[in-house]
């Protein structure tokens, strides 16, 4: 807006000039510029914008009727894969669900803090998991691979947690203070240019006690981003603990995902919505393509997890799920291809 309104400014002094008038008279009416136009662009934007509330049903009506039109033929192209996603999506959750009931209350009495964060890790990978197939529904695949991300993530902590169980779960568990403390000092920061209530002195105080506490019991490492995991990891960065994990492997896709939620240079040049030969476009919607990468992702990390919890109170019943789930994660990663292949030759035809 001050872009449009030092040009136009420029132009009216240019017009100005040519009114013939006094030194005075010519300030005057400069100083009034701004307030001028601010007058009219105001009054312009309330008139427009009058005239498309006014058309906006007819519009909307439009518009999600061509969504809708589109979400079918994309859903009707990839039915295969996505009711085999859905179907994993499904067990995974009943699953977790069937062995949250059961040992729920063992665990609470055991203390067992394990239970707890991975019971809590894969329920929100469910979760996860019903976003990414929402969003594959709907044709979103870069928006679908930066969910799966979260997925890696929690599937590389989850194996952490598990492999290292009593060691680690407590500093897991409470490095959420260290986590507060940095957000409220942001937010304090910025309460006022936010126009936000401050938090009061005696609550970022307290969190800030805490804090401390933690810090003379752990180290000063404990306040790293990742300084829960001080001891089995030297860098405190995300790369070591996939290293522990057993996850490294999956870094090449969990940078390309990352290039979906940063506003690098590839994340503005590289969409997985795009086929290849395809004509060049500026993706701002939904598209039909690149799905094969988020399914299969999902499948995967969602299984990962699914094993760390199980598998901490392992039997026949648990290995069978977890070999069912297994044999779907295949299956959906070679039916996501195959519908992918199609499309490409389609393309190139």
């Amino acid at each position: 807006m001050e872009i449009i309104q030092n040009a136009f400014e420029n132009t009216l002094s240019d017009h100005i000039k040519t009114l013939n008038l006094d030194a005075a008279q010519t300030e005057e009416l400069i100083a009034r510029l701004p307030k001028t136009i601010d007058g009219i662009v105001s009054h312009s934007a309330d008139v427009i914008l009058e005239t498309l509330s006014r058309d906006a049903p007819r519009m909307l009506k439009q518009r999600r009727s061509e969504i809708s039109r589109f979400e079918k033929r994309n859903q009707l192209r990839w039915k295969p894969g996505i009711d085999l996603l859905e179907e994993f999506l499904v067990i995974t959750y009943e699953v977790g669900a069937d062995f949250n009931d059961s040992f729920r209350q063992l665990a609470s009495t055991e203390q067992d803090h394990v239970f707890d964060i991975l019971t809590k890790l894969h329920a929100r990978s469910c979760q996860v998991g019903y976003e990414v197939l929402l969003l594959i529904k709907n044709g979103f695949a870069d928006a679908a691979h930066a969910r799966w991300r979260t997925l890696h993530e929690n599937a590389v902590v989850a194996f952490v947690i598990a492999k290292h169980g009593q060691d680690l779960d407590e500093r897991y568990s409470l490095h959420e203070v260290i986590e507060s403390y940095k957000a409220m000092v942001e937010y304090q920061a910025n309460t006022h240019t936010l126009h936000l209530e401050e938090i009061s002195v005696e609550e970022l105080e307290k969190t800030k006690i805490a804090r401390d506490t933690l810090i003379k019991r752990f180290g000063l490492k404990f306040t790293r981003q990742y300084g829960w995991a001080a001891g089995i990891t030297s860098n405190f960065s995300f790369s070591d603990l996939e290293i522990e994990a057993g996850l490294a492997h999956l870094r090449p896709y969990y940078r390309m995902a990352s290039h979906n939620i940063h506003a690098n240079v590839k994340g503005v040049n590289f969409k997985l919505g795009v086929a290849p030969h395809a004509e060049p476009l500026l993706l701002a919607g939904p598209s039909n393509y690149g799905f094969t990468d988020p399914a299969h992702g999902t499948a995967i990390s969602l299984l990962q997890v699914t094993s760390a919890l199980l598998l901490t109170r392992p039997n026949l019943d648990r290995l069978v799920a977890i070999k069912i789930l297994e044999k779907l994660e295949e299956k959906i990663g070679d039916e996501f291809l195959t519908i992918q292949k199609k499309i490409e030759s389609e393309v190139k035809s």
